[in-house]
């Protein structure tokens, strides 16, 4: 009976535990169920988005908050940033003009750059990063793959130049002289890609430190300036030294994309767009017709030379100093009120009268300082002299200097910058990347 009713017990047992194990999960989900992430999903490695399916999910504001996978060409490699080893370039789908932008992007598999030349236009790159709009200061928005994305993989060997008509108008055998260059930019047929020009010098405006590039002008004659060539490099690209590389006079064949830009004020300016490249250079050019950068005339007190501005007080005797070469080191708010530094040094920012408020960029690291916008300094002696060091603004394309009738008052440990600006328009930023400031002794 004992046998029995132990059979009877352990039969039941089986059974209930029979049961009960079609409730328990499975220690591991299917590959078909719930939760899990399909690796041929659109934006993964395997199935990258397009460069047009990644600007069409940007513009519906339905672009993933996390990093996805996006394949193009590269179209043009911009900027190598030696300090973080990133390079800037824009991907296209093939035959298509809409880009978008890496910024500041990671080699593959999260690898460092080391200089420009490690892409080459027409490489085809997966790149894994969040998509998203970026919104210039001029309202223009761009479609970017946000800073530190990587590349995932990359196809062929490419070039170091975009594609440019082999024959025919544009190509280096049969150049755009300037006036038919303009001409096709206003009849709305120049090219999408660059294309060969030739023009002669007739006025060197603008070296810029940061990309070893100038700006100048190029007419048919040499005689006007008809046409921009904005941030120029040199010869086969090569990086410039100083204004005085090129002279007015000389001929140059350009490689570059022909284009109108609008400034601030409403202007159309016939340009080459930034990142062309001589290719050949004629003559010794004129020489000492080279100008130099026109120095603004400002406010007593305060002196601007190129990206250097000055605020000094003649009362007193230079001293010791403080120097910020970092600005991300005071850990600033996006919206500035008060920063406190290291040795007890108050700066207060204030609206004051102006339609935006003082701010910092983190994208760019730097302390924005807008029209009408008041910046007061409080130190425990008397400020002897004030330096910032500014930014070059690459859109508007001037030198973020602040307005040429900003003012500087100093009284007791105080000294009080004033981004003063009476005419239309936003008028100029004061954009400070590093800063110095010296005390009285």
């Amino acid at each position: 009976m004992k046998k029995y009713i132990f059979s009877v017990l352990m039969a039941a047992m089986a059974a209930f535990t029979f049961i009960s194990c079609e409730d328990v999960p499975e220690p591991y989900t299917q590959p078909a169920g719930p939760g899990t992430t399909d690796p041929n999903q659109k934006g993964s490695e395997s199935n990258p988005y397009t460069v047009t399916e990644a600007i069409a999910l940007i513009k519906a504001g339905t672009a993933p908050s996390t990093a996805v996978c996006v394949k193009g060409k590269i179209t043009a490699v911009t900027f190598f940033n030696a300090t973080y080893s990133s390079l800037s370039y824009n991907i296209a789908d093939e035959g298509s003009s809409d880009v978008i932008e890496v910024y500041s992007g990671k080699g593959k598999d999260g690898a460092n750059f080391s200089s420009k030349d490690d892409l080459k236009v027409g490489q085809t790159v997966v790149v894994k990063g969040i998509v998203k709009a970026f919104t210039k200061n001029d309202g223009t928005i761009v479609n970017e793959i946000d800073k530190n994305s990587t590349i995932i993989s990359i196809e062929n060997t490419g070039t170091t130049t975009p594609d440019t008509p082999a024959t025919g108008k544009g190509s280096l055998s049969d150049p755009y002289n300037v006036a038919e260059a303009i001409a096709a930019i206003k009849a709305g047929t120049a090219p999408t890609t660059q294309v060969y020009l030739t023009g002669i010098i007739s006025d060197v405006a603008f070296y810029n430190e940061t990309y070893k590039s100038i700006t100048y002008y190029i007419s048919d004659d040499g005689k006007s300036k008809d046409m921009q060539v904005y941030s120029g490099k040199g010869l086969n690209g090569a990086d410039f030294a100083s204004k005085e590389d090129l002279k007015v006079g000389q001929k140059v064949t350009i490689l570059g994309k022909i284009m109108k830009f609008t400034d601030k004020n409403g202007n159309d300016i016939m340009e080459v767009d930034k990142t062309s490249s001589i290719v050949k250079i004629e003559g010794e050019g004129t020489g000492g017709e080279v100008k130099p950068d026109p120095t603004p005339e400002t406010s007593a007190g305060i002196t601007i030379d190129n990206l250097t501005v000055t605020l000094a007080n003649s009362g007193v005797t230079a001293g010791e100093s403080l120097k910020i070469d970092d600005i991300s080191t005071l850990k600033p708010d996006d919206t500035l009120t008060e920063i406190k530094l290291s040795d007890g040094t108050v700066i207060a920012f204030d609206k004051n009268s102006g339609i935006n408020a003082p701010a910092y960029n983190s994208k760019f690291n730097e302390l924005r300082i807008y029209a009408n916008n008041k910046m007061t300094f409080t130190a425990s002696k008397p400020i002897a002299k004030i330096i910032f060091t500014c930014t070059y603004d690459s859109n508007k394309k001037w030198n973020a200097v602040g307005n040429e009738t900003a003012t500087v008052v100093f009284s007791g440990n105080t000294a009080t910058y004033t981004n003063t600006f009476n005419g239309t328009g936003g008028g100029v930023q004061l954009r400070i990347a590093k800063m110095e400031i010296v005390y009285a002794k």
